[in-house]
C-alpha cells in the first residue's frame, strides 16, 4: 500500500520541479537526489507490497518510508505556500520580503539536508536487514496516454448488473410484491450474510417494469450501521420526488417526529414502494414504520438486513426470505460471465484453475465476482500464478478466502488506482455516490495526472471505471452508456477504511466508532456529528482534505484559517459563520453553502488556484460574484441569479447554473474545453434573449440545458450543415417556440438525450424527418400545447426511451410502429 503513496510524492516533486522550477531552484539537486532516491525506494516496496506476508522489520520500515513521504510533501507545499503568499503582499508588508523569502530559503534547505539524511539512514537499514529486492514498478515508462488505452481496451462496455442464482428468488418475492389479494402494507425482508446479493436482488425488483406500473409512488433509502432517523426520512422524501426545493428546505429544520408526521402525510391515501436497505437493528425500523401509512391501498416495505432478528423482528403482516449461498454451477456461471471477456475458454489447463479457485469463493457472489474482475485482466499463464498464491495464503479451510481475493485484487491496481480506491472510505457505508463529484475531487487532491492528449477528469473516469469492471465499485445509475453514480459495498468499504488508517490516509470521524481526531491524517470526514467534531480542537496542520456528509446543519462554529494545506474542503451543508481566508493557495476544492454566499464572496474572489467552486442551495445567490481571477477554474456549480464574472475560461469544463444576462456577457469563443452548460433565469421580468448561435461556438459541449429562457431564431443557425457536433444531452425547459424546434434539433449528429420540459408552440405540428435523430435513445416531450406530432418511419433508429405528455390532448400522432413499444403516453392523461 505504501508504494501507492511514495509514486504519488515521487510525481508531486516532479511537478513542482517542472511547474515552480524558479522557486525551487536552490534546492533542485537535492529535490532531484531525493527524487532519486524515493524512486528507488519505492521499487523495493514493490517487492515487499508482493509478498503474502510481510514480516515485522518489512512492516516497520515500509512505515518509516510513508512517514518520510509524507514529511517531503509537508517540506514541499509549506515553502510554496510561504512564498506565494509572501508575493501577495501589498504595501508596508511587502517591504519585508526580500528577507522573508531569504529566512525560508534557508529553512528549506535545511529541512531538505533533513530529509537527505533520513533517506539515507532508511536506505542503510534496507540493506542491513535485507529488506525486498529492487523491482520495477508497474507500467514504468508508459505514457499517460498509453495507460489510458489499456484501460480502455480492458474495460467492458456498458457492463450491466448481472444477477445469477436469484432468478427463483426474484419470482417468488415478485410474487409477493404484486399479490392483488394483499390489500394491507406487507413487509418483505430479505436477509443473509454480507455479498450474497441481498440489495442487487432488492434492487431487481425495485426496476420490475411491473412494480412501476403497480406502485406509483416508490422510494429507497439506506440505513447501515451508522444512522440518524431524521436523514432517513429526509432520503425517502426526497426519492418520492413529490417535494418542491423550497419546501425541502423548510422542512430539513423539522424534528424526527415532525419529518414523520410529513413522510406520514405524504403517503397517506396513496399506494406506495419504500424499500430500506441494510439495516441492522430492530429500533431502526421501529422509528420508520410510525412514518409509513398502514393504509389499505396493497403498500409495501422492502427491508434488506444481515441479522435475522432484524429481519423477523418487524411487526404486523410480513414475509421473511432468507438467501442461500450459489451452487457451483450457478458460481461458474457468474464467474465464466466476468472472467472469459478476453480469453478463449477451449483451455482446459485453464478451465480447471478458474473452476478450482471458484469452488474455495463458497458460493459467495461477491468474492466470485471480484476474483473474475482479477482474473479478466490477466493472460492464461498468469492465472496459476493468482491460483498459487490463494493457496499459500489459504492455512487451512477455516480461512475464508474473499478478504485474500479482495487484498490480491487491490495489490494489483497501478497508484493511480489505489488511491481512487482508498478514496472510497470517505463517504459514509451505503452512500450513493456521484461519480462527477468522485471525479472533481480526485483532480482537486493531486490524484490524477493529465497531459496534452487527455483531460484529468477523463482519465480519473477511466480510473473508477476500472474500479468497477474489477467488481470492487458497483455501477448504480447510467446514462447515455456512462456511468453517472456508484456505491461501495460494505465488506470492500472495509477493506478501503482499514488500508487508508493504515497509511493514515483518511479519519473517519462518527458515532458509530469512537473516533479522535488525529494531527497527522491527511484527510478528516465527517459523517453526521459536526457539532460534536467543531467542539473538538483541532491541531492538524498536515491536514489537506476536510468533508462533511449529513443532513443540513445549522449554527456550527468551524474554524479552518489555521490549515494552510487545505486541498479540499467540502462542508457545503453546513450553514453557519466560515473562518476562511484568502491565502489557501492550495485549495482546489471548495463547497459551501449558497445560502450565506454573500458572506465569502470577497474572499473566494481570491482563491487563485481554485478549480471546483460547488454552491450548494435550493435558492438563486442574488450578489454579484467575482470570479477573474481564477484562471483555473474547472467546474463552478451555483445557483447564481445575480452578475457571474468569469474571466480567463479555458480550463472551465462545467458551469450551472449561469443566468441569461451573465451568460451574454461572456465571450463563447474563449470557452474552448466548456462541456456542461446550464442557463436558466428565475425572474421573467429579468429575461433577455439567448441566441442560439452563441451556443454552437461551444464546440466541446456536451450538455446542455436551458431554463426559462427567450431564445433567438435565427436562420443562419437552423441552415447550419453540422450544428453544435459534440451534443448529447439537450434539456429544454420553460420555452416557448416560435417556430418547430425539431427540424433544428435533429441535426446534431451526436444527440441522444432529448428532453422538452413544460414547453409551448402555438404552430400545432412537430415533424421529425426520415433522417433525423440518427443517434437519439431517450426523448421526453411535455408540452402545454401541441396539436401533432409526426416521426418519419426511418427516423431515431436508437431510440428505446419514448415519453410524451401534454395538458392538452393532441389530436394527431403519427409514429412508426416499432417506437410504439418504447412509448409511455400521458395527457394527463392522453
Amino acid at each position: 500500500m505504501v508504494d501507492a503513496i511514495t509514486e504519488f510524492v515521487v510525481g508531486k516533486i516532479g511537478n513542482y520541479l517542472i511547474e515552480e522550477a524558479s522557486m525551487f531552484m536552490a534546492v533542485k539537486e537535492d529535490l532531484e537526489e531525493l527524487k532519486t532516491e524515493l524512486t528507488c525506494i519505492h521499487g523495493y516496496l514493490k517487492d515487499v507490497e508482493a509478498r503474502e506476508r510481510e514480516d515485522e522489520v518489512s512492516k516497520e520500515w515500509s512505515k518509516l518510508v510513508l512517514d518520510f513521504a509524507y514529511d517531503v510533501e509537508d517540506v514541499l507545499d509549506t515553502y510554496h505556500f510561504k512564498l506565494e503568499e509572501r508575493s501577495q503582499r501589498r504595501g508596508l508588508r511587502r517591504l519585508t520580503n526580500k528577507i522573508g523569502r531569504k529566512m525560508d530559503a534557508y529553512s528549506v534547505v535545511d529541512d531538505i539536508k533533513i530529509l537527505k539524511r533520513r533517506i539515507l539512514d532508511i536506505t542503510r537499514k534496507r540493506e542491513t536487514y535485507g529488506i525486498g529486492g529492487l523491482k520495477e514498478p508497474q507500467g514504468g515508462g508508459s505514457t499517460l496516454s498509453l495507460r489510458v488505452r489499456q484501460l480502455r481496451r480492458a474495460r467492458s462496455v456498458d457492463q450491466e448488473e448481472v444477477v445469477v442464482g436469484l432468478e427463483d428468488d426474484a419470482k417468488i418475492l415478485l410474487e409477493k410484491l404484486l399479490d392483488y389479494e394483499e390489500k394491507n402494507r406487507f413487509i418483505i425482508s430479505i436477509f443473509g450474510m454480507g455479498g450474497l446479493g441481498k440489495t442487487a436482488l432488492a434492487r431487481k425488483l425495485y426496476n420490475s417494469g411491473d412494480v412501476k406500473e403497480r406502485f406509483e409512488y416508490r422510494a429507497w433509502t439506506y440505513v447501515s450501521q451508522e444512522y440518524k432517523t431524521g436523514d432517513i426520512l429526509m432520503r425517502i422524501i426526497r426519492s418520492l420526488g413529490m417535494t418542491s426545493g423550497e419546501e425541502l428546505e423548510k422542512i430539513r429544520k423539522f424534528a424526527d417526529e415532525e419529518l414523520e408526521v410529513y413522510l406520514h402525510g405524504l403517503l397517506e391515501g396513496k399506494k406506495y414502494l419504500v424499500v430500506v436497505d441494510d439495516i441492522w437493528e430492530r429500533e431502526a425500523w421501529e422509528s420508520l414504520k410510525r412514518a409509513l401509512p398502514c393504509n389499505h391501498r396493497g403498500s409495501r416495505v422492502i427491508i434488506t438486513t444481515r441479522i435475522k432478528a432484524v429481519a423477523e423482528g418487524v411487526d404486523g403482516r410480513f414475509y421473511a426470505h432468507k438467501l442461500r449461498f450459489l451452487t457451483f454451477e450457478e458460481s461458474w456461471e457468474l464467474f465464466e460471465q466476468r472472467a472469459f471477456r478476453n480469453i478463449q475458454r477451449n483451455d482446459e489447463d485453464l478451465l480447471k484453475t478458474g473452476k478450482e479457485m471458484v469452488q474455495k469463493c463458497r458460493g459467495l457472489p461477491l468474492c466470485i465476482v471480484v476474483l473474475a474482475g482479477l482474473l479478466s485482466r490477466k493472460i492464461p499463464s498468469e492465472w496459476n500464478d493468482v491460483c498459487n498464491s490463494l493457496w499459500r495464503r489459504l492455512k487451512d479451510d477455516s480461512i475464508h478466502v474473499a478478504p485474500i481475493v479482495f487484498d490480491l485484487s487491490f495489490k494489483e491496481l497501478r497508484h493511480e488506482s489505489k488511491l481512487c480506491f482508498l478514496y472510497l472510505s470517505i463517504f459514509p457505508e451505503d452512500y450513493e455516490i456521484d461519480l462527477e463529484m468522485l471525479i472533481r475531487l480526485l483532480v482537486a487532491e493531486g490524484f490524477i495526472q493529465g497531459d496534452e492528449e487527455m483531460m484529468m477528469e477523463d482519465v480519473a473516469r477511466y480510473y473508477i471505471e476500472e474500479l468497477i469492471d474489477r467488481s470492487l465499485l458497483e455501477a448504480v445509475r447510467r446514462e447515455r452508456g456512462k456511468v453517472m453514480s456508484c456505491r461501495i459495498h460494505d465488506l470492500l468499504r472495509d477493506v478501503a477504511i482499514k488500508k487508508s488508517k493504515e497509511l493514515n490516509f483518511v479519519n473517519v470521524y462518527n458515532d458509530h466508532v469512537a473516533h479522535h481526531s488525529s494531527t497527522t491524517c491527511r484527510r478528516e470526514v465527517v459523517h453526521h456529528q459536526v457539532k460534536r467534531y467543531s467542539s473538538e480542537k483541532r491541531k492538524n496542520k498536515r491536514m489537506r482534505s476536510l468533508l462533511y456528509f449529513g443532513e443540513l446543519e445549522f449554527r456550527v462554529g468551524l474554524d479552518v484559517e489555521t490549515l494552510k494545506l487545505l486541498r479540499v474542503l467540502d462542508v457545503g451543508r453546513l450553514r453557519f459563520p466560515l473562518k476562511i481566508n484568502g491565502d489557501l493557495i492550495h485549495l482546489r476544492y471548495l463547497g459551501i453553502d449558497g445560502y450565506s454566499f454573500s458572506d465569502r464572496a470577497a474572499i473566494i474572489s481570491k482563491l487563485r488556484f481554485l478549480q471546483t467552486l460547488e454552491a450548494y442551495s435550493e435558492y438563486p445567490i442574488e450578489e454579484t460574484i467575482d470570479l477573474r481571477k481564477l484562471t483555473s477554474l474547472r467546474h463552478v456549480i451555483g445557483k447564481f441569479a445575480g452578475e457571474l464574472l468569469i474571466g480567463d475560461a479555458a480550463n472551465l469544463q462545467t458551469l450551472r447554473f449561469i443566468s441569461s444576462d451573465s451568460w451574454n456577457k461572456l465571450k463563447p469563443e474563449l470557452l474552448i474545453n466548456l462541456r456542461d452548460l446550464e442557463i436558466y433565469e428565475d425572474y421573467e421580468e429579468r429575461r433577455v434573449s439567448v441566441s442560439w448561435a452563441s451556443l454552437t461556438k461551444l464546440r466541446s459541449l456536451r450538455v446542455l440545458k436551458l431554463d426559462c429562457l427567450r431564445l433567438e431564431s435565427e436562420e443562419a443557425v437552423r441552415s447550419t450543415d453540422v450544428i453544435s457536433p459534440s451534443l448529447e444531452s439537450v434539456t429544454l425547459e420553460g420555452i416557448t417556440f416560435e417556430e418547430d424546434p425539431m427540424p433544428f434539433l435533429q441535426k446534431m449528429p451526436r444527440l441522444e438525450d432529448l428532453i422538452l420540459e413544460g414547453c409551448q408552440y402555438s404552430g400545432g405540428k412537430m415533424s421529425v424527418s426520415e433522417q433525423g435523430f440518427g443517434r437519439l435513445r431517450k426523448l421526453q416531450i411535455f408540452m402545454f400545447s401541441l396539436d401533432e406530432l409526426q416521426i418519419e418511419e426511418e427516423a431515431m433508429p436508437n431510440l428505446i426511451e419514448l415519453k410524451i405528455t401534454s395538458k392538452e390532448v393532441i389530436k394527431k400522432l403519427i409514429i412508426p410502429n416499432r417506437l410504439r413499444a418504447c412509448m409511455k403516453l400521458t395527457a394527463d392523461e392522453l
